[in-house]
């Protein structure tokens, strides 16, 4: 790799807190110890709880990105704060995005008034979505419900078709990058942003680090309006890792085209 700013991509990680508290039986001590063996029972066994109820902290809550983390890190809690039949198989390794036109709207990552939100499973060879549906009960977050609609049937159908061909063909993801590719990073030797640009080699190597997406895609949203015919962007963080990265697209000429990178 040429340059080496691309070292700080990783910044602006997310806060993710998981605490787990899993009791597995306890030593008795020798007044549990019953010296008659009449006064054991026909099995000779007592019923034991393997599994105390986990504690998470009412912080975890406020921030619907902190929850998700740890839903998805913790099968206690999972079942908790799930109401009917669980099907989410994501965890704390995959990656989610946010589809987003204005910058206004990251705000929603952190907003604490929000009472219902979508977790989109995109499956791109089926070509549907798996909408997890979420909402908050007396101030605690819940998996509610769940439902598949087909990607030609929700607002943003179009651009979802250029991004399944732009995630699973590479001949197609090299056309469709308005080189140099702009680069926007933050620099502590220039205490500030400065920009660059990308040959399509340092782009690739960039693009062959980051969590794959080319089976299936979770995208995030929290309420976020989408109705740019000619602009959208979209946020790439890890679950666990602190990655962070923004990709912006134009259309224009019929096509999308990768513009920026953030």
């Amino acid at each position: 790799m040429k340059y080496p700013f691309v070292i700080l991509l990783t910044v602006c990680g997310m806060c993710c807190l998981s605490m787990v508290s899993c009791k597995f039986g306890s030593e008795g001590s020798d007044e549990d110890i019953v010296a008659d063996s009449t006064a054991v029972d026909s099995l000779g066994l007592e019923e034991l709880d393997l599994f105390e109820e986990v504690v998470i902290p009412k912080a975890a809550d406020e921030v619907f990105d902190d929850f998700l983390f740890t839903y998805v890190s913790n099968a206690s809690f999972r079942q908790q704060r799930t109401k009917g039949t669980e099907s989410l198989d994501m965890n704390d390794d995959d990656a989610a995005v946010m589809i987003y036109e204005r910058d206004n709207d990251l705000a929603l990552q952190k907003d604490t008034t929000l009472q219902q939100v979508i977790l989109e499973k995109i499956d791109w060879d089926e070509n549907t979505i798996h909408h997890f549906h979420f909402n908050k009960n007396q101030g605690q977050w819940f998996l509610s419900a769940e439902e598949d609609v087909d990607i030609s049937d929700v607002p943003n159908a179009s651009f979802l078709v250029f991004l399944k061909d732009f995630l699973t063909d590479s001949l197609y993801r090299h056309e469709s990058i308005d080189l140099p590719l702009l680069m926007k990073y933050y620099s502590e030797e220039d205490d500030g942003i400065v920009e660059a640009e990308l040959s399509f080699e340092e782009w690739d190597e960039i693009y062959r680090d980051l969590p794959r997406l080319d089976d299936y895609m979770y995208n995030v949203d929290y309420g976020q309006s989408l109705i740019s015919s000619n602009r959208k962007s979209l946020l790439l963080k890890g679950m666990s890792n602190g990655l962070f990265m923004k990709f912006h697209f134009g259309f224009s000429d019929g096509r999308w085209m990768l513009i920026e990178l953030e």
